[in-house]
């Protein structure tokens, strides 16, 4: 049954009615019940909320943003952002970083300016910062990796100085900030 409010009532008490009425309704109870578990199953399997921490992609995402992580993650395109999931100095390292360059493409960093193809990545609100930043010699992506580097150039440990990551290690793409309220939108 739909929620109903009526005048006097607190919205806790409309819902407990509400509630107590599907009771009555063992049948529908049950769909109701079975419904929230499919979406609270689906939504377990097919996503993950991850906490930001550090400034590497500063400023689309902020240390303490919260972050909604899709596990279905077909094909990485440019400009995503991703959780790898890799080794690093004997341990394993989750990192979140946007994707510059798929396998097969050429890429090359100017003056922490990534080409790749030949072409200026699109401006996302990258910090650079002149007097850190990195030139990388042109190379050819494997196959099996990806070229990933932090918005915030001056302080992100990427592909500059890692080299490429996994596909494999790829976790999911950030498709959404839900937290801190004033934060909450979707990623592109």
């Amino acid at each position: 049954p739909a929620l109903v409010h009526f005048a006097g009532q607190s919205a806790a008490q409309a819902l407990f009615s509400s509630t107590l009425a599907c009771w009555r309704n063992k049948g529908a109870f049950a769909v109701y019940s079975l419904g929230w578990v499919a979406v609270v199953l689906v939504f377990y399997v097919a996503f993950s909320a991850l906490q930001v921490e550090g400034q590497s992609m500063w400023p689309t995402l902020h240390t303490q943003d919260r972050l909604l992580l899709t596990h279905s993650y077909p094909a990485a395109q440019r400009g995503d952002i991703v959780m790898i999931r890799m080794r690093s100095e004997g341990r394993e390292a989750e990192i979140i970083k946007r994707v510059i360059a798929l396998p097969g493409d050429t890429v090359e960093i100017r003056a922490d300016v990534a080409y790749v193809n030949g072409k200026a990545e699109p401006r996302r609100g990258q910090v650079i910062v002149p007097e850190l930043a990195v030139d990388v010699a042109a190379q050819v992506i494997p196959d099996g990796t990806l070229y990933v580097m932090g918005d915030n150039r001056a302080v992100s440990e990427d592909s500059r100085y890692i080299g490429t990551v996994p596909l494999s290690g790829i976790v999911g793409k950030a498709v959404a900030v839900f937290s801190p309220i004033d934060r909450v939108r979707l990623l592109r």
